[in-house]
This record gives structure tokens, C-alpha cells and sequence, in this order.
């Protein structure tokens, strides 16, 4: 699919949209516009994808490749690795390509939202940061909402569910804290561009794009440390269970103890026990029994060993 923009009267800027679904697409566009072979090298690992090259050129302005990388809300089931895509963007002179998965819908929410505000071709590739770090933090919003829940049941429950619960939502911020980590390096590279700059010249719209990426930054670090203060809840009840199970197995084991005492010390095989001899010796020894084993578990219990 091809947009095109006309920007002012003496100016025709072209926004060009591509969905490949097989790597001989990808070479295709290669050999078509003459990029690098390894510009789409790592679209397949999208937390660590994004990047900033220039590829100088002789007759006109250096061309520069933006790769970013977007979430997508489709199912929150799925792991946040399985909903990352890769968004690779090519900006030549006055025409800026963008390459994307088959099926991805990036595209067509970019012009949605932002259609009506592109003044510039520079401010296409801003308004796709800002859209792309807009699904980031509604991403985020959604992990915060997991921990919050996570937080409620670590008061009442530290079952298996829970606890892998826990194991998933980790899984999912450290791929999206590295993630924003590089994208920050991207954006930051970006932005220090002063072909980009130049091309740009709107200094309002380049503080919102570092606005966004300063404010998810600082979001992904926060909620990282509140699921470390929800697992490390977690771990200390976990502890606290065992501890409080381990202390009653061992108050049951002296109230045992106590009665296992009585019933060896007349089992001796020797003379001159206490009734030894008589038809109660048994009733006896097992009222013994009771009251040593109800003397220890009352002591037990007052001492709130149980």
C-alpha cells in the first residue's frame, strides 16, 4: 500500500507501507531500494530489534534506518514476546518507507489517529514513536493492573496458580524493560540526528516524542520494583508457612515424645515395674499416657508453640 502526502505547494513527500509475510519479501525490498542486507536482521527478535544506522549517500542527504518495536493488545494472555512486532522505517530524501509484518495493523491505526497532524515527513516517524510508545504504556497500565491483583492474593493464597502467575508477570516487564531500554537508545540517537532535526523543525513535537519515552521509562522501572516487593511477599510467606508447619511437626513430635516415654519406660524387660502384677497395670499406664500427652500439649499451647 502507498500514501502520499502532499505537504505544501512545491512539495510531495511519499509514505510508503509494506507487509511481508516471508523472508524473500524482505530481500526483495532490499534489492528494490537498494538498503543493507541486514537491515531486516533482527525482526525477529523484536525486544532487541530497535536500532538507529545512517547510510550515507552521495548526491543527497544520508538515508536513515529506524527500527522500533510495538505491542500489541490482541489477546493479554499471551505472553508480551509473542505481541511485540518489529516496525522498520526508512527515510530517503523526501520519501519515508515502513515495513511491517502481514497482518500487523500499526499502519492503519498511525493514519487513523494522525493522519489529519503530518506536516513534515520527519513527523510521520515521530507520530508512529508516540503511537508506539502510547501502546507501551497502555501495555504497562494492564501489567500494573496484574500486580495490583497479584498483591491482593499474595494476603490470602501462595498456591502454585499464584506463584506462576507471579513467574509470568516478571517474565512479561523484563521483556518490556529491555525493550524500552533500547528503544531509548534508538530514540535518543534519533533525535541527536541532526539530518532528522533538520528535516523535522518542530521542536515541540520532538520534546513530545522525548516526553513519552522518558515517562515510559520511568513506569517500567517503577512497576519492575513493585512485582520485586509483590514476589518478595510472596517468598517471606512461603517462609512463614513452612516455619509455622515445621514449629507445630515439631510440638507434635514432643507431645509424642512424651507418651512414647511412658509406654518404653514399662516396657522394660524387668522386674519391679509398678503394676506389674496387677489386672490394671495396663488401664494404668495408658491413663499415664493421656495425661502425660495432655500435660505436654496444654504447656505446648500456652507457649503457643502450635
Amino acid at each position: 500500500m502507498v500514501q502520499t502526502f502532499k505537504l505544501d505547494d512545491s512539495e510531495q513527500a511519499k509514505f510508503l507501507i509494506f507487509h511481508s509475510d516471508s523472508h524473500q519479501d524482505e530481500q526483495d525490498y532490499v534489492n528494490q531500494f537498494n538498503l543493507p542486507n541486514d537491515v531486516f536482521a533482527l525482526d525477529d527478535i523484536s525486544a532487541v530489534a530497535p536500532r538507529f544506522e545512517e547510510i550515507p549517500q552521495q548526491d543527497a542527504d544520508n538515508s536513515l534506518i529506524v527500527v522500533l518495536s510495538n505491542v500489541t493488545s490482541r489477546n493479554n494472555d499471551v505472553p508480551v514476546e509473542d505481541r511485540l512486532e518489529t516496525l522498520t522505517f526508512i527515510l530517503q530524501d523526501n520519501t519515508l518507507l515502513l515495513f511491517l509484518k502481514e497482518g500487523s495493523t500499526f499502519d492503519q491505526n498511525l493514519l487513523h489517529q494522525y493522519k489529519d497532524k503530518f506536516d513534515s515527513i520527519a513527523s510521520i516517524l515521530v507520530y508512529a514513536g508516540i503511537l508506539m510508545y502510547s501502546n507501551l504504556h497502555d501495555e504497562l497500565q494492564q501489567q500494573k493492573a496484574a500486580i495490583d491483583d497479584l498483591n491482593n492474593k499474595a494476603k490470602n493464597s501462595t498456591s502454585g496458580d499464584v506463584l506462576r502467575k507471579v513467574a509470568d508477570t516478571e517474565r512479561n516487564l523484563v521483556i518490556l524493560e529491555h525493550t524500552i531500554e533500547t528503544l531509548d537508545e534508538t530514540v535518543s540517537e534519533l533525535l541527536a540526528t541532526e539530518t532528522f532535526t533538520n528535516k523535522l523543525d518542530n521542536s515541540a513535537l520532538e520534546y513530545d516524542l522525548k516526553w513519552y519515552n522518558r515517562q515510559v521509562i520511568k513506569l517500567v522501572h517503577v512497576y519492575r520494583d513493585l512485582l520485586d516487593s509483590v514476589s518478595s511477599l510472596f517468598s517471606d510467606l512461603v517462609s512463614d508457612n513452612l516455619n509455622k508447619l515445621m514449629k507445630f511437626l515439631n510440638s507434635l513430635s514432643l507431645v509424642l515424645a512424651s507418651a512414647s516415654l511412658i509406654s518404653e519406660f514399662w516396657g522394660i524387660n524387668a522386674g519391679g515395674l509398678p503394676g506389674e502384677n496387677s489386672d490394671y497395670g495396663t488401664l494404668g499406664v495408658l491413663i499415664l499416657v493421656v495425661i502425660s500427652t495432655a500435660s505436654m500439649a496444654i504447656f505446648l499451647k500456652k507457649k503457643d508453640y502450635f
